[in-house]
């Protein structure tokens, strides 16, 4: 009998020893173990070769132009088709995202858009190219927003604004990789090699499926209870914390899949933050890739030579990874909307001096220090972006929201480059033209400031979620 009672109290003195978590205070509180080394790892190649496929065709246009004998308005729609298939990947697949998991989307867009890079490849007329760049348009622009949701949900509360820009950091840094390896493979082996290469996120296919588990988050708001305890068990054991009593959180019993309609609904409710970042990201992606996608012309139509733009505007690609870490620190430093509003007042000063210093003819390392300058400012942006539009919407409508939001966002990058080629058509002067998209981008700033009434630093994607619920009713009321 002693022996039996010695073992029964042994048992529940383990039991008491054990710290009780629920499965969402677990991923909040989750020391950076291998398996979110593993997620963050995956989601910085799958970013990097998106940041490749996105930016491969800049630099195979020449060839494409040259062996398929197009004229440059058939050009001009390979990139467009391309970023309208972003647009629309990124509205309808993360939709889908919400319904049946993150997981199973995240294997479609990577297939889809490496079938799409398999099709640009192997494309023998401009038809067949057209329709290949818009496959890989989709799974282009779909991979954002299921990206920062994956990132989000099992992030660390402390990590949150690092994990999430993640995604536009490698994205930047996979420009930078496209640049390097067009230089090297094409001039000797033809413009269709950087294709062949944007073959390899078919690789990724396997490593989701081997080393990335369905979101808990989404699993609790699914009303999967037990399959979420289970993943949430194997990731305590795999961190070292098998001391933790894991108990579902409360809300989890009353989840309960909603329809389209309803997910609509809760959108509708968060209609003020929406807007504006719907808004702030159709302003930046204006003014970027506006500006970029003109800059070598811009440069030779002032004057200096045409490798020399090429060199400018690599040291821009270079440049913009660094803006993305000054931005995942200012974040964490002051309210998100603030770092917005820094980020957007720094980058619009030294945008105006940039194009002061074409139209007054300073030396051209002050027009470049300039424009690396308002690189480190204005290129951070859409990584705190992405943080705010993560955090704003709910785990039922996380991926539909954010997506809704990048594919608004995302026809800046259809806009900016019509745009601002309509003025150089009319010679308008380039500091004009930048008073033009500077304006529009620091109205947007000024607008998240009463948009944005929560400082979601620090807190849980669950209190963040309650919280914006409570301010929107709020402002209905």
């Amino acid at each position: 009998m002693t022996d039996q009672s010695n073992a029964a109290g042994a048992s529940t003195n383990a039991t008491a020893d054990k710290v009780t978590m629920t499965y969402t205070e677990f991923l909040d509180k989750s020391p950076m173990s291998l398996f979110l080394w593993f997620l963050v790892i995956g989601v910085c190649l799958a970013q990097i070769l998106d940041g490749l496929d996105f930016q491969a065709t800049t630099f195979a246009m020449p060839g494409i132009m040259r062996e398929l004998k197009l004229n440059p308005a058939q050009g001009g729609l390979i990139p467009a088709v391309t970023n309208l298939g972003l647009a629309i990947g990124a509205i309808i697949l993360p939709a889908i995202s919400d319904r049946i998991g993150r997981k199973p989307v995240f294997q479609w867009i990577l297939f889809a858009y490496t079938f799409g890079t398999f099709l640009s490849a192997i494309a023998h007329n401009f038809e067949l190219l057209i329709v290949a760049r818009f496959i890989a348009g989709l799974g282009l622009g779909a991979q954002f927003p299921i990206c920062w949701a994956i990132l989000a949900e099992y992030s660390p509360v402390r990590m949150r604004h690092i994990f999430i820009p993640l995604a536009p950091i490698f994205f930047a840094v996979g420009w930078i990789v496209a640049a390097l390896l067009s230089i090297w493979l094409i001039p000797s082996y033809g413009w269709r090699t950087i294709y062949w290469v944007g073959i390899l996120p078919s690789v990724m296919i396997f490593y989701v499926r081997r080393f990335i588990p369905e979101s808990v988050r989404f699993l609790l708001a699914r009303g999967k209870i037990e399959e979420a305890g289970k993943v949430t068990a194997e990731l305590a054991r795999k961190a070292g914390m098998s001391h933790v009593n894991l108990v579902p959180p409360p809300m989890a019993a009353g989840a309960v899949k909603l329809t389209f309609g309803q997910q609509v609904a809760v959108i509708r409710k968060l209609w003020a933050p929406v807007i504006v970042l719907v808004v702030f990201l159709l302003c930046s992606f204006v003014q970027t890739f506006g500006i970029n996608s003109w800059l070598p012309t811009i440069y030779v139509r002032h004057g200096f030579r045409l490798i020399r733009s090429f060199q400018y505007t690599m040291i821009i690609f270079i440049v913009t990874p660094f803006a993305h870490l000054i931005a995942i620190w200012l974040q964490n430093q002051v309210n998100r909307k603030w770092a917005l509003f820094i980020l957007t007042v720094g980058g619009t000063v030294f945008f105006i001096l940039f194009g002061l210093s074409f139209e007054y003819g300073w030396p051209v390392a002050v027009l470049i220090g300039f424009q690396i300058i308002q690189t480190l400012f204005a290129q951070g942006i859409p990584s705190i972006l992405a943080t705010l539009s993560s955090e704003t919407f709910p785990t039922s409508v996380r991926t539909t929201g954010t997506g809704f939001v990048s594919g608004l966002g995302r026809l800046g990058a259809v806009f900016g480059p019509a745009i601002l080629g309509l003025f150089l058509n009319y010679n308008t002067k380039i500091s004009s033209i930048i008073y033009y998209f500077a304006t529009p981008l620091f109205v947007a700033a000024i607008l998240a400031l009463f948009a944005f009434r929560f400082d979601p630093r620090g807190k849980a994607l669950e209190q963040i979620g309650a919280a914006n619920e409570k301010a929107a009713v709020a402002q209905a009321d």
